[in-house]
């Protein structure tokens, strides 16, 4: 077992490797920015997110926030994004 971090773990890809990771019996924390461009603006850790993990809203590019977040990580995987999907569904031209 591993202890994991995936950054953008939140997000659709990342969310269901999380799924897969903590199937497969290892320790997750997710590292997300809950984007309102792809989560709305609802702030909370999302529902569809796997219950045993553990979760910690925070940007990739805030430098203490993410040296926090590797503490006793032996793996990441890095699924942060800056999208625009979010962003191009409601500006469509």
């Amino acid at each position: 077992m591993k202890s994991i971090l995936v950054t953008g773990g939140a997000g659709f890809i990342g969310s269901h490797l999380v799924d897969e990771l903590v199937k497969l019996g290892h320790r997750v924390r997710v590292f997300d920015n809950l984007s309102s461009q792809v989560h709305g603006k609802e702030q909370e850790v999302p529902s569809y997110l796997n219950r045993n993990i553990e979760f910690i809203k925070g940007d990739v590019r805030d430098r203490d926030g993410l040296r926090e977040a590797i503490k006793g990580i032996e793996v990441i995987f890095h699924q942060a994004a800056a999208v625009g999907v979010g962003q191009s569904m409601y500006e469509i031209a």
